[in-house]
């Protein structure tokens, strides 16, 4: 989820995290962090709050068919030349991959202008941390389980991605998949740099279910980055274009880990400039936006 600075927006913070002294609603169904505390809700309405919490996701209609459109006018107007494709997965791209920070920043600012809007009425007080275009060429592979990055406290926030396609997904052109509960399983960090696909898959191999789950343009599933999901390969001669963006609390602290080069397990505190400048893939020490960094064990332990 910056032609060498940074272009405020809504919601942006510049400067140490200030935690905000706010009676925050917590959750209306007793989930709780480790320590016994209710974890904060990710969602204003209660039932989907409490789907949200038992199955990991929900999906709900975010935008309307002319702001889809635009989307998709944009996209297909932005230079994607230097657009990262997976090695693992052949024709999957992520647009947060490419490494010119003018480009993330543009696709920032789109998912501001027309993403966060129609999603201040779902979530409880949320700020998109991390803008993507996930893109599926005609053919291309499926994508395994796995699990995304931590991006803050989960033992008390749920950071959550938003996944709207911008054109119907079926299992046919590469719609999301979600092992429904993976979340409440998932409770270790996940660094940028160790993989953790098959440690995710040995904590959920008893989880069959798992829904394939077709989502109508302007829909999105909205899902706990715990949640161990994948998406089906796209056999159609059509591109698929998706939204993806990364939202979590506005005053939570947001994180990201590393493991360094003897195992030691770095948590980096930072703000939303980092995921503009950071070359993912490269150690973030260097990147703007950290505020600063603390050990938390070692990494062969944890991941």
């Amino acid at each position: 989820m910056v032609e060498g600075q940074l272009v405020p927006s809504r919601g942006m913070r510049n400067g140490p995290a200030v935690r905000r002294r706010r009676r925050w609603p917590w959750s209306r169904t007793g989930e709780r962090d480790i320590a016994g505390v209710p974890r904060r809700a990710t969602l204003l309405d209660p039932d989907l709050q409490a789907r949200f919490e038992r199955d990991g996701f929900v999906v709900v209609d975010i935008l309307e068919p002319e702001t889809v459109a635009e989307l998709r006018r944009r996209h297909a107007q932005m230079d994607h030349e230097r657009r990262t494709e997976w090695p693992w997965v052949e024709g999957f791209s992520t647009s947060v991959y490419d490494p010119r920070p003018e480009y993330r920043t543009a696709v920032l600012q789109l998912m501001d202008q027309h993403v966060a809007p129609a999603l201040a009425g779902v979530l409880d007080d949320h700020q998109v941390i991390w803008a993507n275009f996930l893109v599926k060429q005609p053919d291309a592979d499926s994508v395994p389980p796995h699990v995304d990055w931590t991006f803050l406290d989960e033992d008390t926030f749920s950071s959550v991605t938003v996944w709207c396609p911008l054109s119907d997904t079926t299992a046919t052109n590469g719609t999301l998949g979600v092992v429904r509960g993976s979340h409440r399983r998932i409770d270790f960090p996940r660094a940028a740099n160790v993989p953790a696909y098959e440690r995710c898959e040995r904590v959920v191999e008893d989880l069959a279910d798992r829904p394939v789950i077709p989502v109508r343009a302007g829909q999105a599933i909205i899902m706990d980055n715990r949640s161990v999901h994948f998406s089906t390969p796209n056999d159609t001669p059509e591109e698929r274009v998706v939204v993806g963006c990364v939202l979590a609390p506005r005053e939570a602290e947001l994180h990201h880990y590393w493991s360094d080069e003897d195992g030691t397990l770095l948590r980096f505190a930072i703000d939303r400039s980092f995921y503009l400048s950071y070359v993912i893939g490269e150690p973030p020490a260097a990147a703007g936006g950290v505020l600063h960094v603390e050990p938390v064990g070692k990494a062969a332990t944890i991941a």
